[in-house]
């Protein structure tokens, strides 16, 4: 699925806190999340929530 540029800008501003837990996670704003904050460590949140949403989401098919 593609996904709009609107749509990248608003998860941005509204994921940008490592500290905050993610809400309304898909998989496709998971994907987003785990490309954004790959990098930022142990304890950017935003990262960990989006990577077990997607491990999750595989693990189930």
């Amino acid at each position: 699925m593609q996904t709009s540029h609107d749509s990248r800008d608003l998860w941005s501003a509204r994921h940008r806190d490592c500290h905050a837990d993610p809400t309304d996670l898909d998989l496709d704003l998971a994907r987003f999340l785990c490309s954004t904050h790959a990098g930022h460590g142990p304890e950017c949140r935003q990262y960990l929530a989006a990577a077990a949403y997607c491990y999750g989401s595989t693990a189930r098919t």
